[in-house]
Parts: C-alpha cells; sequence; structure tokens
C-alpha cells in the first residue's frame, strides 16, 4: 500500500470518526435536554470539536439529525429482522411474545435515540421507516399465526396495528416516564392484544 493510500485512508477514517463523535454528541444533548436544550454550539462543544468543524460535517440541525437518523437505522434495522427470524420453529404466540420482548430489548439499548426519535418526530426530518418495518414483521408474524389456525383470518389485516400501535404506547409511555422497557409490559401486551382484558 502506497503513503498516499495510507494517508488517503487515514483521513477517511478521522472523517467517519469526528462525524460519529458528533452525532454521539447530538443523540445525547437532544435526549436529555431536547431538541431546544441542544444547539449546534452545545453539540460542537460536547463532541469536542468547533462549531466550523461541525458545520464541515452538517449543513445545519436538520442534516445533522437526518445523519443521525441513518446511522441508527443502520444499527436498528438488522436488530429488527432478526427478532423477526428468531424461534422460526415456535408456534404462533410464543414467537409474537418473544419478537416483542427482543423489540423492547432493542430499544432500551437505544433508549437515547428513541427519546432523539420522539422528541424530533414533529418536524418530519427523517423518512425512516422502522414503523413500517416493525408494522411489517408483525403482519409477517400474524400471516404465520394463520396459517396455524392461532388467529382468525378475519382479524388478519387489523392485529398488526393493535399490536404495533400498543408496542408504541407502552414505548413512549415508559420513556416519558423513564421507566426501563420491561418483559412483563411485552407480554402484558400479546396478551391484551390476542386475548382481550375483559376478565
Amino acid at each position: 500500500m502506497s503513503v498516499s493510500s495510507v494517508r488517503s485512508q487515514l483521513r477517511s477514517q478521522l472523517r467517519e470518526s469526528v462525524s460519529t463523535a458528533i452525532l454521539e454528541a447530538a443523540e445525547d444533548l437532544i435526549a436529555a435536554k431536547g431538541l431546544a436544550g441542544a444547539p449546534l454550539l452545545q453539540i460542537a462543544k460536547r463532541a469536542g470539536v468547533a462549531v466550523g468543524t461541525l458545520y464541515n460535517y452538517f449543513e445545519d440541525r436538520d442534516a445533522l439529525i437526518r445523519a443521525l437518523f441513518e446511522m441508527r437505522r443502520a444499527t436498528l434495522r438488522p436488530q429488527v429482522r432478526a427478532a423477526v427470524g428468531k424461534g422460526a420453529e415456535l408456534p404462533f404466540e410464543d414467537r409474537l411474545r418473544g419478537f416483542v420482548r427482543d423489540l423492547f430489548e432493542v430499544y432500551e439499548t437505544h433508549r437515547k435515540f428513541i427519546k432523539v426519535a420522539i422528541e424530533t418526530e414533529h418536524l418530519r426530518l427523517s423518512s425512516s421507516t422502522t414503523s413500517q418495518d416493525i408494522h411489517a414483521a408483525i403482519a409477517e408474524l400474524v400471516k404465520s399465526g394463520v396459517k396455524e389456525r392461532a388467529i382468525a383470518a378475519a382479524h388478519a389485516e387489523i392485529l398488526p396495528l393493535v399490536i404495533a400501535g400498543s408496542l408504541r404506547a407502552v414505548v413512549l409511555k415508559r420513556i416519558a416516564e423513564n421507566k426501563k422497557l420491561a418483559a412483563a409490559d411485552a407480554d402484558a401486551l400479546v396478551t391484551i392484544a390476542l386475548d382481550g382484558a375483559r376478565r
């Protein structure tokens, strides 16, 4: 490898490292203080770079947040897909419970990012497909439930909406309360969705 190739590779690694530091600083500040409490100057300071350097990487805060969504989506999407594929040999209900538990674990691991997603949702800065991915994953599981005759075919269209909506509501509530997303919540959600809440 030539000296110029090594230099080019080092510059590329440094650029990626600085970009990641800026994105993680933005995630930390927005999660902790909200969007209003995370001006670019503070994000740059937390990342250990000059604000001018930040502008070399991102045109404005919207571009920075879009890049953060892209970075986290690259991590989250495979984890969601892995959760769907897990336990393919299990009966439908066990698979669904496992999926929702695994999803809660993914969300808990990326709690700061989930807070950022909630905080910036109204801005429509990201064309994130995560919610569609989750709905599609649940719909896929429900199809297997219909095939097993565990779910009535008449409910196959609505059930994924019920589960996805309930999942979102529980995540929002637990994060707002600063409580951990627990397996017990996942199990309760699945039980209520499948059996109802009647005595």
